[in-house]
């Protein structure tokens, strides 16, 4: 594992990890995008399997977040979309400049996979996953999630950003600490029933011009997004082609996955090889 720092082109530096396969020969580059609040190295373990494989995997924690925030979250200046338009565009020409002519897939979890259509086109990535990828709005939340979430909305997220100039989330045990902008456009978002592209028609139209082949995978088991959120939120890539896996755990063994446990090495054995079955379109 080397570790590495991206630079972002508005001057930004954000704390990364890079894993290679023991051979050295690097057939797929893979660049795993964290879920909000939670940090890079919750997926360090299935990284170093794909590394295995034969994948080189590029990790990463978005600005203001994990091993990439500064010391003081007060009066940090980000967004949800300094991340997409900035953030990952810094991890991908990293992936190019390390692994020249190897094809790149994006793997997105819940928000790193939300956000991928507004990430600026790279010609590098030929194929996306999200995982537990959903639709932020009330209505589309799982249970019983659906019926608390304004308490976060009106209550304790705006309530946090008075007191401290931050989401102190981690106080709250709700998600992780994160910059008041992504917190307040993740909020405006989630509000709205057309959830991401809401934020502007250039967002919008971004979606709808992806052309890259996605695998959406949804969970049946997942307690945060409905398998139909997810399919609703997709159905913005009005152009990408996309392939609809819905993983059941007992299916394979495993009693639960719920929205994170997929990454959890506990689920390796099971559901790991399924992986790569999306990030490379081969099976295993």
């Amino acid at each position: 594992m080397d570790t590495l720092t991206l630079h972002t082109a508005d001057g930004q530096k954000l704390a990364a990890r890079c894993f290679t396969p023991p051979s050295g020969e690097v057939r797929r580059v893979v660049v795993i995008a964290t879920a909000l609040g939670v940090p890079q190295m919750f997926y360090w373990d299935h990284a170093r399997w794909l590394a295995r494989q034969g994948c080189a995997v590029i990790t990463f924690d978005w600005r203001g977040m994990g091993l990439s925030a500064p010391k003081v979250l007060r009066g940090y200046q980000a967004d949800l979309l300094d991340w997409a338009e900035r953030d990952a565009p810094a991890a991908v020409d990293e992936a190019v400049r390390r692994f020249p002519g190897v094809p790149v897939s994006w793997f997105g979890h819940s928000m790193g996979g939300i956000l991928f259509g507004a990430i600026p086109p790279h010609p590098a990535i030929d194929r996306a996953v999200t995982i537990a990828a959903g639709h932020g709005h009330r209505d589309w939340l799982a249970r019983p999630l659906r019926y608390y979430v304004g308490l976060l909305w009106h209550v304790a997220m705006p309530w946090s950003i008075r007191r401290h100039g931050y989401f102190a989330g981690r106080r709250l045990g709700a998600v992780g600490d994160m910059p008041a902008g992504v917190a307040l456009q993740w909020r405006r978002w989630a509000l709205h029933p057309d959830f991401v592209v809401s934020h502007s028609q250039a967002v919008r139209q971004a979606y709808a011009q992806v052309r890259t082949p996605m695998t959406v995978v949804m969970l049946t088991d997942d307690t945060l997004a409905t398998n139909d959120g997810v399919r609703r939120h997709h159905a913005h890539y009005a152009q990408a082609p996309q392939t609809h896996v819905r993983l059941r755990p007992r299916d394979h063994g495993v009693r639960r996955v719920g929205h994170f446990d997929f990454f959890r090495a506990s689920c390796g054995k099971p559901l790991w090889p399924q992986a790569l079955t999306w990030l490379t379109g081969k099976a295993t």
